[in-house]
């Protein structure tokens, strides 16, 4: 479950800045790879010597068999990304964990269904999109996009299909930062106004059952406040945050207060080690010390990538950008963002 697997790259094609990547999935794996729409994939690589690893999303729909596409948009100073846009090609392989993220949608008949996504972050929205069109005959999906200038806009032509063939069941609204545009709503980011605009003017008679908004963190904080303050409660907003490729958010200078033994649960098994007070790491740092592999991403708490359940002791979050409040409830925590503060840790990944 949390082992890589090397995947063969069965073809590329390129988008505004970015690239997508279509998987071969071996049937001897396609349990493992089976994915609900919204959820991502981990890439581990070795570029120049440096061993990267980076979480990119499942854009591509369901229902197809055998092969899953993710999008990766390259940036200027991404490792990751220039390699995957330059040095990679139909034929090679790539090292890959199985899906993850509880960034989804479960398709629900005559229900309506509103997204707000910004730049790549309509990746994990597009596979949303994807399901409720085909798993559905009545529910509706209402997407709000942004991006700098049309030229930058990705999955163009997928929008513009979906569009085409449930015409009556989706919608898609532009709206352009940098581009003059001719109707003033649809000008500018998504800021609070613009929010509460869109929900006064284009929703107001829309019984939504879900939203769901994926972008820059600020434009996420916008957004998901605006909803609220448009009275939509809490459980039904979603949000995902991404990292761009190489960007990273520092760490606090958080300590072990004493001695500490650990367990941690993964594929079935018990591994322990333990760490001293005054030790300056995370639950994931302190593992890969003790040569324990534990899943993990971007080391940012962002992707989930390193979600696990505190199945014993306390531990203390320095960020959380990606569990929402039930999860937190029930006692799932980020190992690379968790710092122990009782004697006695247990952390289970198989849970």
């Amino acid at each position: 479950m949390h082992k890589f697997h090397s995947l063969t790259i069965k073809s590329t094609q390129s988008e505004p800045n970015a690239v997508i990547w279509t998987l071969a999935i071996p049937e001897s794996l396609a349990e493992e790879f089976n994915y609900q729409p919204g959820q991502h994939i981990t890439f581990k690589a070795q570029i120049n010597g440096e061993e990267l690893r980076r979480s990119y999303s499942i854009c591509s729909a369901p229902s197809r068999q055998g092969e899953i596409d993710v999008l990766i948009k390259v940036v200027e100073d991404g490792r990751f990304s220039q390699a995957a846009m330059n040095n990679y090609q139909a034929g090679d392989s790539i090292d890959t964990l199985a899906p993850s993220g509880h960034f989804v949608v479960q398709p629900e008949e005559k229900a309506n269904y509103v997204a707000f996504a910004a730049g790549s972050g309509i990746t994990p929205v597009m596979g949303m999109i994807h399901a409720v069109m085909e798993q559905t005959d009545t529910a509706q999906f209402v997407l709000f996009y942004g991006n700098s200038k049309t030229s930058d806009v990705l999955l163009q032509n997928q929008i513009a299909h979906l569009k085409d063939q449930y015409p009556t069941r989706f919608s898609v609204h532009y709206f352009l930062s940098r581009q003059k545009v001719d109707m003033p709503v649809y000008q500018g980011r998504f800021d609070n106004d613009k929010v509460q605009l869109v929900c006064e003017n284009m929703l107001q008679n829309i019984d939504v059952k879900d939203y769901y908004v994926c972008g820059p963190g600020a434009m996420i904080d916008s957004v998901c406040e605006a909803l609220a303050s448009a009275g939509v409660p809490p459980k039904k907003i979603h949000n995902e945050r991404f990292l761009s490729d190489g960007q990273e958010i520092p760490l606090s200078e958080k300590t072990i207060e004493e001695d500490a033994g650990v367990t941690v649960t993964i594929d079935g098994a018990n591994h322990e080690f333990n760490l001293k007070a005054g030790t300056q790491a995370t639950l994931l740092e302190s593992a890969d010390v003790a040569g324990v592999e534990l899943p993990y991403s971007c080391k940012a708490g962002v992707c989930a990538t390193c979600r696990c359940k505190l199945v014993e002791g306390e531990v203390e979050m320095i960020n959380n950008y990606s569990l929402e409040e039930w999860e937190l409830a029930e006692g799932y925590i980020l190992s690379c963002q968790a710092v122990a503060r009782s004697s006695k840790i247990h952390i289970s990944f198989d849970e």
